[in-house]
């Protein structure tokens, strides 16, 4: 395990979301210093994921730069689910209980030897295999990096 950053879909959804600035912001100070520390990881679940959120969320723009940007995001790990995944992800649904595309991508955070798992969606402090569940909007990335 290494201090890298597994990034949940919905953390990447509030960076681009203007109807809550606060979260707005407090995702992009997560993005920022994780990416600036070489430290962000997803994979192609996660763009998947948000490819969708911003076709329908963001119909007017054009789909070279939606493609340009989930190519950028896809830097950090563009990994497709395979059957390693899925095996842990069944071991993951066991031990929590997490729906199923959460438990596969809890999966993937692992098998890339994530120490971080950010998200809004599960229980922030969980651990499991090594990989601890952090809430961006409980702790701020000094409060989880600088301790280490």
């Amino acid at each position: 395990m290494n201090d890298a950053v597994f990034i949940d879909t919905n953390v990447l959804i509030y960076l681009r979301d203007n109807r809550n600035a606060d979260k707005r912001e407090r995702a992009r100070n997560w993005l920022t210093a994780i990416s600036d520390a070489g430290l962000a990881r997803t994979n192609l679940q996660v763009l998947n994921e948000l490819t969708r959120w911003i076709l329908k969320n963001e119909p007017g723009r054009p789909l070279v730069e939606v493609q340009d940007e989930v190519q950028v995001i896809g830097a950090w790990g563009a990994r497709p689910t395979d059957q390693d995944d899925t095996e842990l992800a069944w071991v993951v649904r066991q031990a929590h209980g997490y729906q199923w595309f959460d438990c596969l991508l809890l999966a993937a955070a692992i098998l890339a030897g994530c120490r971080y798992f950010l998200t809004e969606d599960m229980a922030h402090g969980a651990t499991f295999e090594g990989l601890t569940l952090v809430n961006p909007f409980c702790m701020s990335p000094d409060d989880v990096l600088r301790r280490n």
